[in-house]
């Protein structure tokens, strides 16, 4: 195990540097992260960034003097010229590490933070930098929320749904909200039941005019999806996006806000993004077909050619549609597969275009041999191996792209020599080459419904013993 110290012996190793060896500040730090590291301790959680009192007898953290300004601030009555300048300066510092965050906590931050935000909520000129402050805090630092904290965010994403005026109060709430649960599963499932869900999607379709809330408040949307927490064996991502849909009709609310965010693309692919998140059924992915989900992802990949990362939104979007059959066979009649091939050619240097793309036409000719035609007569073929030919070194999406030839081919025998004219052999023998036993079994099962030689090794042959009964 580790061995750790205290910021206040660092910072007394420090000061001893300066005082007794007359050393300047910098390279006192130096030498006491030299002596430490040497004994083998961890510095991790250490703020190594520090300057001298005027009077040199002293150490001083600009976050801990930020932080006492606040204190008494929110001890009195707070103004404006009272905490905006010493807000601006606690965010700032919370963003260099996880260790000014820790140090900030061990001194109460969260606390001083909750005391101020609840006695200035009603000045939104005060709350901004409040909230923002309060989630730079919590930045990868989600233990902290209390249930105090939690129903306060709550209380003030519900009062900020109907206000109309000009203020970043929203856009900084959802923040706050993503931090509390990203990488957190006990606060997400505490803040499910205490109405979380129903809360931010109210406050979504409140921020219409707001598109920099709409863009937090969807990512806020999505921390609840989430299965990251390494603490936890089993999460509620499942019910979680369950709940958002039967429950408080996200996927449609989703869908006509795209509609109405075809001029901001990044809007767009955020809402995108949360609508993919949520099709985790089939009967989820035919709901959002019948509220216009191919109309729309066609109109983004229309309206936005040159946008790589919007389209690999909505590419991602579609992939995810089109694992429900019936879905599928309409995305085929609506110019989907044309768009998604005419974005992979556009987007040839982008793997995560390229990425999304293959995948998509893999689902598209999944056991459907008039799909895999239209998709050959299409380009599909020439593009997915342009794809990988560019992108020898994605892993991922030498996967993917071997999937989709092995998709193209295996019930339609006469694709077969039009991807040997593009040269697929040797583009799936690099693969194998350069990734090895992560592609192996898609790479061998494309060249052998290929009708290329592949060499197939038996594991087990059944012979040698009896099977013991």
């Amino acid at each position: 195990m580790a061995k750790v110290v205290s910021q206040e012996t660092f910072d007394s190793v420090v000061l001893e540097n300066v005082v007794e060896f007359d050393m300047d500040i910098e390279d006192a730090i130096n030498d006491a992260i030299k002596e430490f590291e040497s004994q083998g301790v961890h510095l991790g959680t250490i703020v190594k960034n520090m300057h001298l009192s005027e009077d040199k007898k002293s150490i001083v953290h600009d976050i801990l003097v930020a932080l006492e300004k606040i204190k008494c601030a929110a001890d009195g009555s707070p103004t404006e010229s009272d905490i905006v300048e010493p807000l601006a300066t606690f965010s700032t510092e919370c963003k260099v590490s996880v260790a000014h965050r820790v140090l900030a906590n061990n001194n109460n931050a969260y606390e001083i933070l909750i005391k101020l935000i609840k006695k200035i909520q009603g000045d939104s000129a005060l709350l901004a930098p409040s909230v923002k402050a309060m989630g730079a805090l919590m930045e990868q630092n989600s233990d902290i929320l209390t249930a105090e904290g939690s129903q306060l965010l709550l209380d003030l994403l519900k009062d900020w749904t109907s206000r109309n005026e000009e203020s970043r109060v929203p856009e900084y709430l959802a923040r706050w909200s993503t931090e509390c649960c990203l990488k957190h599963e006990q606060n997400r499932q505490n803040m499910v039941t205490a109405g979380a869900l129903g809360i931010l999607v109210a406050f979504l379709q409140g921020q219409k005019s707001n598109s920099k809330a709409i863009r937090t408040t969807s990512r806020a949307i999505r921390a609840f999806t989430l299965d990251d927490d390494m603490r936890q064996e089993y999460g509620k991502a499942h019910e979680h996006a369950r709940l958002l849909v039967e429950e408080h009709g996200l996927i449609p609310v989703c869908l006509e806000m795209i509609k109405n965010c075809l001029n901001e693309s990044d809007t767009a692919s955020e809402l995108l993004s949360t609508v993919s998140k949520l099709c985790v059924r089939a009967e989820y992915c035919q709901e959002a077909v019948d509220h216009g989900a191919l109309v729309v992802i066609n109109d983004v990949l229309v309206s936005f050619p040159d946008h790589a990362a919007l389209n690999k939104q909505a590419i991602t979007f579609l992939k995810t549609l089109v694992g429900n059959d019936k879905v599928k066979a309409e995305a085929m009649k609506t110019g989907s597969p044309q768009l998604i091939i005419a974005a992979l050619a556009k987007h040839q240097s982008v793997p995560g275009v390229c990425e999304a793309a293959c995948g998509a036409i893999s689902f598209l000719a999944l056991r459907v041999p008039a799909h895999a035609k239209q998709l050959m007569q299409l380009g599909a073929g020439q593009a997915v191996v342009q794809a990988m030919k560019v992108h020898s070194k994605q892993k991922q999406l030498q996967k993917l792209g071997c999937m989709a030839i092995r998709n193209l081919v295996s019930r339609v025998p006469e694709n077969q020599q039009m991807f040997i004219e593009y040269n697929v052999e040797d583009v799936i023998h690099a693969a194998l080459e350069n990734h090895g036993e992560a592609v192996k079994d898609v790479a061998q099962a494309a060249l052998r419904d290929l009708d290329l030689k592949v060499n197939l090794v038996e594991q087990w042959r059944g012979t040698g013993h009896e099977i013991s009964r």
